[in-house]
C-alpha cells in the first residue's frame, strides 16, 4: 500500500449542480448544470500531497481539471505527450509565478454556445449569436455585462476562442438524445482521422 506522502489526492466536482432538479447549491453564483455561466463551469478543485504541497495553501489563478492528466504524468515521469494540458505542481509550489492559463474556453458543440475567461476574469459568454461581457473579479455573479460586444476586451477574448477552436475536431458523441441523428449527419464519425 502507498504510505501517504508518496499519494497525491485531488477532489473536484463535476460541473456545475443542476439546481432546478435536487439539493444543489451553487451559492451567489449564476446558472447551473449545462449552462456556461459560472454556475455551470466553476466547481471545488483541491489537491493533497503531504510533504509535496504547502497545508492550507488556497491557489488564486484559474486552472482546468484537465490539467489532472498532465500533472499525474509529470509526476510519475512517463515520456507521453500531455499536449497543452499543464503540470499544476510547478505553480502550486511557487516554483513558477506566472499563471497556468492565460485563457480558458468551454463550448457546448451542440447548442453552438461557447464561453472564454482570461487570467484577469474578463469573461464572454456566447449564445444565440449574442455576445455577453463580465468581469468575475468585479461581478461573480454575471448579473450584468459590461460593456457591448464589440469593445476591445470581447475582441479580445472571442479572438482567442475562435484561435482555440480551430485546433478542436468536433466531438465524436453528443448527448444520448442526439445520438442517432448524429451518426446520420456524421457516418464516418467513429474512423481515425489521417
Amino acid at each position: 500500500m502507498a504510505s501517504k506522502k508518496n499519494t497525491l489526492i485531488f477532489f473536484l466536482s463535476d460541473n456545475g449542480g443542476p439546481e432546478r432538479v435536487n439539493a444543489s447549491d451553487n451559492g451567489i453564483l449564476r446558472g447551473g448544470k449545462s449552462d456556461l455561466f459560472e454556475g455551470g463551469v466553476r466547481v471545488p478543485f483541491a489537491m493533497r500531497w503531504p510533504g509535496r504541497l504547502p497545508a492550507g495553501q488556497k491557489y488564486e489563478k484559474p486552472v482546468i481539471s484537465l490539467d489532472i492528466f498532465a500533472t499525474v504524468v509529470a509526476q510519475v515521469q512517463q515520456p507521453i505527450s500531455t499536449g497543452n494540458l499543464l503540470d499544476l505542481m510547478p505553480f502550486l509550489t511557487t516554483e513558477r509565478s506566472d499563471s497556468p492559463h492565460p485563457y480558458l474556453f468551454w463550448r457546448k458543440f451542440d447548442t453552438q454556445q461557447y464561453a472564454a475567461r482570461n487570467e484577469t476574469g474578463d469573461k464572454i459568454l456566447s449564445s444565440r449569436e449574442q455576445i455577453r461581457l463580465f468581469n468575475l473579479a468585479a461581478n461573480i455573479r454575471e448579473d450584468n455585462s459590461l460593456t457591448k460586444p464589440d469593445s476591445l476586451r470581447s475582441h479580445d477574448l472571442n479572438r482567442s476562442y475562435q484561435e482555440w477552436r480551430s485546433h478542436m475536431l468536433d466531438p465524436v458523441f453528443l448527448g444520448l438524445n442526439e445520438d442517432e441523428e448524429y451518426s446520420n449527419l456524421h457516418p464516418n464519425r467513429f474512423q481515425r482521422p489521417d
